[in-house]
C-alpha cells in the first residue's frame, strides 16, 4: 500500500530523496565533480566570518555569508567573495549563484558583478529574496 506520510525526523526521508535524486541526474548529466567550500575570516583566532558554499558541476552556489557586523565595510567581504569564487575556479566552476534578502545584501552582490535574475516578494516585513548570478 502507498501512502504519505509527513515526518518528524528528516534523516532517513533526506538520504532517501538525495540518492534517488543524485542517481536521476547522474542517469541524465554523467557523474559530475562535487566539493564543499569554507572561507572564514579570522579575527585574534576567532571566526567573525565566512562564506560556505558548494561547487557542484561548473556552478558554485553561496549558501551562507556572514560577517560580524564590525568588521562590515571594510572590504572583507569582497576579499571573501573573491577567496572563494578563485577556489571554485580552481575546481572548474565557471558561473555562481547565492540568494539574499532585501534587507541583506542585494547591493553588494550587484557590486561584487552579481546579476540579479528573480525575487519573490511576500515574506514578513515586506522582505524579498533576490537570487543573483554572476560567470566566473
Amino acid at each position: 500500500m502507498t501512502s504519505i506520510t509527513v515526518e518528524r525526523s528528516i534523516g532517513k526521508t533526506r538520504k532517501a530523496v538525495l540518492d534517488g535524486l543524485i542517481a536521476y541526474n547522474t542517469e541524465r548529466m554523467g557523474k559530475q565533480k562535487y566539493k564543499r567550500l569554507a572561507v572564514s575570516l579570522r579575527e585574534r583566532g576567532r571566526i567573525a566570518g565566512g562564506i560556505v558554499g558548494e561547487v557542484w558541476a561548473t556552478v558554485l552556489f553561496i549558501q551562507f555569508f556572514w560577517i560580524d557586523q564590525k568588521l562590515r565595510g571594510k572590504n572583507y567581504g569582497t576579499k571573501l567573495i573573491g577567496t572563494i569564487e578563485d577556489e571554485a575556479r580552481r575546481f572548474g566552476a565557471t558561473r555562481s549563484y547565492v540568494d539574499t534578502m532585501s534587507f541583506q545584501a542585494p547591493g553588494f552582490y550587484r557590486a561584487c558583478g552579481y546579476t540579479e535574475f528573480g525575487s519573490i516578494e511576500g515574506y514578513p516585513g515586506g522582505v524579498t529574496r533576490h537570487w543573483f548570478a554572476k560567470s566566473l
